[in-house]
């Protein structure tokens, strides 16, 4: 049991942020049903039924088993620990009529999946602990505290995320040495597996979907487990890939053209598209800073490659990345209806923030999709990695 010191600051200033007077976050057995935000705030896990307290005033409560306790007195942020023998509610109870909060953010949201840890059935016994208070109560979504804490990684953190970028760019770069007459998405799939493996990095997503390697626009593509499909001259190659390694993660995507015989380039037309997509990466990159909002960025990439006569991607132009691949929170998308909410599109980036960039268009010979990752700074957005500047030619 441990919590990231560098973490609690954050908590507090959150808390303040969004006018709450304190934060419970209550589960039980979290590791048969998880509660996301608890991996962020260190190493926390519930056996029994568990509530933290954060409060406005820069304190910790932690409502506990008797079995617990001492393992939650020696954790270095929390304040006080109050043991229950037999059931939380009554101690619960008591503690918050104590506490007395006229606001109580609690973690329920249903446009974030990170920010709706609280299970239903914990939900119904905390019901019953608030009817029976002595104080009038609000509660209220978790959602704008949980972005925070989730969303603004730490130094430490970014250099995580960052190594895991670099070594998935450098596997990314390195597979054209292993392309040759017959060589398939498969042969890919299980190289930058293999590759990873030996030097102690996992997948970042499901090991049967990642990466995701197209090679022929004619099959079937996206999150989907790998169909073994040869390379082909004269089409490109995409391949959505991230390495995971100590609790973080990368996502990056890279493009690659298989020339033809008598080729020595990819064709004008595949250049362009490439170009296009690479310079609306940068454009959204340059206007990123803290204070704007995603929808404010997604516009950015957008306009640029519709105004060109390409359709508008039914995706994101870009998510936040980090503790997962995709890590909740605020995103960077337009305003069709499965992203149209203010607090995920509307809401202000914030330092520390990292999020991928991934605008796509498609050309006869395949899908250009290029995918970088970036952290918000003072000055502006970073790159984590050196960005995809010009296609991956591939000589078979």
């Amino acid at each position: 049991m441990r919590f990231d010191q560098e973490k609690l600051p954050i908590i507090y200033e959150a808390i303040k942020k969004n006018n709450v007077d304190a934060w419970l976050i209550a589960g039980k057995s979290t590791a048969i049903k998880s509660e996301p935000v608890l991996p962020v705030l260190g190493e926390v896990e519930f056996s029994a039924a568990t509530s933290l307290i954060f409060t406005k005033e820069s304190t910790c409560l932690a409502v506990v088993s008797s079995l617990d306790g001492d393992t939650y007195r020696n954790c270095e942020g929390i304040d006080e620990v109050i043991e229950y023998e037999s059931s939380m509610e009554e101690t619960m109870r008591e503690v918050l009529n104590k506490l007395k909060p006229a606001t109580l953010a609690l973690d329920i949201c249903s446009s974030d999946a990170s920010s709706d840890g609280l299970t239903y059935g914990m939900y119904r016994h905390l019901q019953n602990v608030f009817a029976s208070l002595n104080f009038s109560m609000e509660t209220v979504s978790a959602f704008g505290i949980i972005s925070e804490v989730r969303g603004r990684k730490t130094s430490s953190q970014i250099e995580k995320i960052r190594d895991c970028a670099i070594k998935a760019d450098e596997y990314l770069r390195s597979v054209p040495s292993i392309c040759k007459k017959g060589t398939t998405s498969l042969d890919i799939f299980n190289y930058l597996h293999d590759i990873a493996y030996s030097e102690g990095y996992g997948m970042s997503w499901a090991d049967s979907q990642c990466p995701s390697v197209a090679v022929d626009p004619n099959v079937p593509a996206g999150h989907m487990g790998i169909i073994s499909t040869p390379i082909v001259p004269g089409y490109l190659i995409n391949i959505d890939y991230g390495v995971s390694k100590d609790g973080y993660c990368s996502d990056l995507q890279r493009m690659y053209y298989v020339l033809k015989d008598d080729e020595e380039d990819a064709p004008q037309e595949v250049k362009e598209a490439f170009y296009l997509v690479r310079d609306a990466i940068e454009a959204a990159r340059k206007f990123m800073k803290p204070g704007v909002t995603g929808f404010e960025v997604d516009q950015i990439a957008r306009h640029m490659i519709v105004d060109m006569g390409f359709d508008s991607w039914n995706a994101a132009l870009g998510h936040q990345v980090g503790h997962q691949t995709h890590d909740g929170g605020t995103i960077l998308a337009n305003r069709r209806p499965r992203y149209n909410r203010p607090e995920l599109i509307d809401t202000p980036l914030q330092l520390g923030n990292v999020f991928t960039l991934e605008p796509g268009v498609k050309v006869a010979a395949g899908k250009i999709g290029i995918e970088e990752d970036v952290v918000i700074t003072e000055h502006g957005a970073e790159f984590l990695v050196e960005p995809q500047r010009e296609l991956i030619l591939i000589r078979i």
